[in-house]
């Protein structure tokens, strides 16, 4: 297969499109398996590996969540959920979704064929949508806990106010909407004197978070709790860090940021957190090929018309 195949797949999304046999997408590698992993719900403890095709089953009683991303753990979307799970000590299993299906078995899961999706073991409830996926599991785990206690000012990574909680959605918003295209457009664009205006859209961008770090007080972005509002962000920060200075020479100055990079420096450090972070090799083996094929990240680099 031409590695032009990689545009027919939006960026970590992260769709998963039918029909080839075997094609490796920017270090995603859809093979003939899928694996599976159980964890109990404490951060870093694996219960169980197994390996087979459709059909079988794996789960057991413990099960709450199947948890369903690309092989390898390599999508920022589904890293998002990934963290959310382990930082609310939910048991879950993670399914790797590693292999084309002539039986089209994961759109059955996901219509849209991207990870992350969840599936509720004990009623059945299907959610994807990374954002959707962690609120979704924030309010299940506040949901299972006994005698929920209304006394601190969030709950499993939510505010319980509700302009907090609209507070917390516009900050995700904003990485989206405005932050994640001028990262990615920047990094795709090869007009260097183009550049500079790219770098003051992507800085205008950041500093809204780091303005909101001054404003909560920090050290998290909403504030001294560790919320859904760092974990919405860090995936991709993590990569903004690692691939600007990779291909553009690129850093956050400690001038203009002192409080982003000290909220980074701390995040990082979470147990929660530490599974799903990659490392620079693995991360720009990954955008080599992003890079080779000028890809459009699902949109987000605005300079592909």
């Amino acid at each position: 297969r031409s590695p032009m195949m990689i545009s027919n797949y939006t960026f970590c999304g992260c769709f998963i499109l039918l029909g080839i046999a075997t094609v490796s997408v920017s270090g995603f590698q859809f093979g003939p398996s899928k694996a599976t992993t159980r964890h109990r719900g404490h951060v870093g403890k694996n219960l169980l590996i197994l390996r087979g095709g459709d059909g079988v089953d794996t789960q057991d009683e413990e099960t709450l969540i199947k948890f369903y991303t690309l092989k390898g753990g390599m999508c920022p979307y589904a890293a998002r959920t990934w963290i959310t799970l382990l930082e609310l000590g939910l048991p879950f299993e993670t399914i790797e979704v590693s292999r084309e299906d002539k039986d089209d078995w994961y759109l059955d899961i996901n219509p849209r064929g991207k990870v992350p999706a969840l599936v509720n073991t004990k009623d059945g409830s299907v959610v994807y949508e990374s954002a959707i996926c962690d609120e979704y599991l924030s309010d299940l785990a506040r949901d299972l806990e006994d005698g929920p206690s209304i006394g601190g000012a969030y709950l499993k990574l939510m505010p319980v106010n509700p302009a907090e909680r609209a507070s917390l959605r516009l900050l995700n918003d904003h990485v989206d909407n405005t932050l994640s295209p001028a990262q990615f457009t920047l990094l795709m664009n090869k007009d260097e004197e183009k550049d500079i205006e790219l770098i003051q859209k992507l800085e205008e961008a950041l500093a809204f978070l780091e303005e909101s770090l001054v404003a909560k007080g920090g050290p998290y972005l909403m504030g001294k709790d560790f919320s859904l509002a760092d974990v919405h962000v860090l995936p991709f920060f993590l990569r903004l860090t690692i691939t600007l200075d990779h291909y553009k020479g690129y850093k956050l100055s400690e001038e203009n940021f002192p409080n982003l990079l000290r909220w980074f420096d701390i995040c990082s450090k979470r147990e929660s957190v530490k599974p799903s972070a990659k490392s620079r090799e693995e991360i720009i083996e990954v955008y080599d090929r992003f890079i080779k094929v000028d890809y459009a990240f699902g949109g987000l680099n605005k300079n592909k018309k």
